[in-house]
């Protein structure tokens, strides 16, 4: 078996087996994926493994993500070198010095995790009904996909019950990025904003979310235990529909009245 990588995406070569056990030899596509290194203002460097796609707002988004930067003004400039799997990537110098206080490894950056305060409001309350409605638009945001895309996570980002960013990964936490990417550079700040994912939450996800100033989380499938922990103490409601019509409030339960 062979494969042929193209932007996003490779052709690989598999055999189909069907009922009668048979096998046939056929042309699929599946999510490309490679190992990239980031090197931020020629300091900072660390890697994502992603596929080769939408890089300049994954790339946001991990920024965004980590707290180094909190708008589009604070990103300059991207290079992506696809032969050679190196993306370099220019911040303002405030957002770099932010990011190199958190540096603890080299030459590959493994950043520390420090505490940091709480950055959003308590006002943001969705009845059952609007989540309802809210994770449906979801849904058939995800079904009027390609068939290509729906292979992957799907993330988005929205607020008064409008979806505003989405973003697709491989990987759930790439498709997050994607979203959050996409999201800062049309302008839209992420603070008390919703996030929809057809995915459950890790402590990592969780932690990134609430750097961002997320406040809800609506999800296709529960969080781990660590992120509901994480969730709490960040007043991030983590809410599930994963089965029928039932809602399932993970944390902060007070945002679903």
């Amino acid at each position: 078996m062979s494969s042929e990588t193209t932007t996003g995406l490779s052709k690989v070569e598999v055999i189909k087996i069907d009922q009668t056990r048979i096998g046939e030899a056929a042309v699929e596509y599946v999510p490309a994926e490679a190992e990239f290194r980031i090197i931020v203002n020629n300091d900072v460097e660390t890697s994502l493994h992603c596929a080769p796609h939408r890089v300049k707002s994954l790339v946001v988004g991990w920024l965004i993500g980590e707290g180094v930067i909190d708008r589009e003004d604070d990103f300059m400039a991207i290079d992506t070198d696809l032969d050679n799997l190196v993306i370099r990537v220019t911040i303002s110098e405030e957002a770099g010095s932010r990011l190199s206080a958190r540096a603890i490894t080299a030459p590959v950056g493994k950043l520390s995790e420090p505490d940091f305060p709480r950055r959003v409001t308590t006002e943001l309350e969705l009845n059952p009904e609007q989540v309802s409605e809210l994770s449906g638009r979801f849904r058939k945001l995800f079904l009027g996909l390609r068939s290509s895309d729906r292979m992957c996570y799907l993330a988005a980002f929205a607020q008064n019950g409008e979806i505003h960013s989405y973003g697709e990964g491989f990987h759930r936490i790439n498709a997050m990025y994607r979203a959050l990417g996409e999201l800062v550079i049309a302008g839209v700040a992420p603070q008390n904003r919703i996030m929809l994912a057809n995915f459950g939450l890790t402590q990592q996800m969780t932690l990134r979310l609430a750097r961002a100033g997320v406040c809800m989380a609506i999800t296709a499938a529960p969080p781990s235990n660590a992120a509901i922990e994480i969730a709490n103490d960040y007043y991030l409601c983590i809410v599930s529909t994963a089965i029928g019509s039932q809602i399932t409030v993970y944390s902060a339960p007070w945002r679903v009245i």
